[in-house]
């Protein structure tokens, strides 16, 4: 076992809550290693020191139902109205850099979005070619003869025509 492990088991090892298996482990490699030897000598005059020390004093009784009225009488629940609440509401409880984290994060999605659809790298707007309009369908070109996606399209392109109802 190595020593990064015997270390996380050292605590553990002191108390005698390690399973048999894992206690074996360490008390073996604690013959061979005089570093953590000493570290289960501190893990242990620490314990000595705590159990030397002073009593807790006891706590009064209902000490934390007088706790919880005295913070509830301090501080009532205000519950918005079903009506005065806004989608954005979220934001107004955040800190100034957190909104301006916000804004920005929002703002390069914005100028990503832009990228992807060639918009801001062609300036052609969502014109594609002569003629050729970008209605979102040309994610899904090319597509396999018979898939989804080419039944779509064929649907989606195709003229309405009045007898065309399902």
């Amino acid at each position: 076992m190595r020593c990064r492990k015997v270390l996380s088991y050292l605590n553990a090892y002191a108390d005698g809550e390690l399973p048999e298996k894992q206690r074996l482990s360490v008390k073996d490699h604690l013959r061979a290693c005089e570093t953590c030897r000493r570290r289960l000598e501190e893990i242990r005059s620490l314990e000595i020191l705590f159990q030397n020390s002073h009593p807790v004093p006891p706590v009064p009784d209902r000490l934390a139902a007088r706790i919880m009225a005295e913070a509830r009488r301090r501080q009532p629940v205000v519950v918005p109205k079903r009506s005065e609440w806004t989608p954005l509401q979220w934001i107004a409880g955040l800190s100034v850099p957190m909104r301006i984290a916000v804004c920005a994060t929002v703002f390069f999605a914005f100028l990503t979005g832009l990228s992807f659809d060639g918009v801001w790298m062609t300036g052609q707007g969502m014109r594609s070619g002569p003629g050729k309009n970008l209605s979102g369908l040309e994610w899904f070109e090319p597509t396999p003869p018979g898939s989804i996606g080419s039944v779509y399209i064929a649907m989606a392109t195709q003229p309405y025509q009045e007898g065309n109802t399902p």
